[in-house]
């Protein structure tokens, strides 16, 4: 069977893209946030994100190297005949080979690149280590979350003068971005990343939700993403401006996203963070979220010989 390559083109390529994440079992991290993933600036220039189509126009597999993760994420197409997915799988990995070897090139030294799964996913793990990610890193890792979704405990009140509310879609775009860029003291939101998010297909305005502090400037926010054929939602990202910590608005947001979740049909509810992450964790914990399982990462170089320093891809 005839099998070819296509450069993703962002926005426009994510509808035909949703068939595959569909068919990809929940184990396969990323299946209900990828909106999420691939809205980043750097996916969405069209050098680090590719799709495999068949010849019926199937996409039967999908890899995009995750700048702002340092992480590839890929998707090969279950119950694929031997022969079309050993194919794919060799397409795949040539690719991301290929591009590791070029962002070597442009950042001028090597450094190693990642895979992740969850621990549980044994067959992903046997996959990514003959494709020679076996570099383990046991601190470099993300726990996963799962909340049943009953026995909510009820919404606190906010401090005087705040208010929660969606986000007003692309006419708050920017102001999230400059909030996302405070809570997570990094730079790499922009308000294009998140207006893309916006129309992405499976974005809910009632699911995308913000506090407002009493001068209208947003203090929190928190994003949730539902696939309503497996019945299950997820939390990425939620954060909160280091002005208005310790006052409980990440909780309120939770318990207010975990009740809409509910609401909308959703039976649980996962989220993901880093393993170093102890006050994010114990927010989760907090309002009933229980260890699931830990999310490993296995790397290696694009060149084998390479001893250099690891830093920022």
């Amino acid at each position: 069977m005839s099998i070819t390559i296509h450069a993703y083109r962002g926005e426009d390529d994510l509808p035909r893209l949703l068939d595959l994440i569909n068919a990809m079992p929940l184990a396969c991290r990323h299946v209900i946030d990828l909106p999420w993933r691939v809205s980043s600036p750097a996916i969405c220039e069209g050098r680090d994100a590719a799709y495999w189509q068949d010849a019926d126009g199937q996409v039967v597999g999908f890899a995009a190297w995750q700048y702002y993760w340092a992480a590839l994420d890929f998707f090969i197409r279950p119950g694929l005949p031997d022969p079309t997915r050993e194919s794919v799988e060799a397409a795949l990995f040539a690719w991301a080979e290929r591009r590791f070897r070029e962002r070597d090139a442009e950042r001028g030294h090597p450094l190693p690149y990642a895979v992740e799964y969850r621990d549980d996913d044994l067959e992903r793990r046997r996959l990514v280590e003959a494709h020679g990610f076996t570099l383990d890193d046991d601190e470099d890792g993300y726990v996963g979350f799962e909340h049943p979704l009953r026995d909510l405990a009820p919404v606190p009140a906010l401090p005087a003068g705040f208010a929660l509310r969606p986000l007003d879609g692309e006419r708050e775009a920017a102001a999230y971005a400059e909030l996302h860029r405070a809570a997570f003291q990094s730079d790499s939101m922009t308000t294009e990343w998140r207006a893309r998010t916006i129309r992405a297909p499976q974005h809910r305005a009632d699911l995308d939700l913000v506090i407002a502090a009493n001068d209208g400037s947003l203090a929190a926010f928190c994003v949730g993403w539902y696939a309503p054929t497996r019945r299950v939602a997820q939390i990425e990202p939620m954060g909160v401006h280091p002005r208005y910590t310790r006052l409980g608005l990440g909780r309120v947001l939770l318990l207010e996203l975990l009740r809409r979740f509910r609401a909308v049909g959703a039976e649980s509810a996962i989220v993901q963070t880093n393993l170093g992450r102890a006050p994010a964790r114990a927010a989760y914990q907090s309002v009933g979220f229980q260890e699931a399982h830990r999310i490993r990462r296995l790397k290696k170089w694009a060149n084998p010989a390479s001893t250099a320093p690891q830093g920022t891809p």
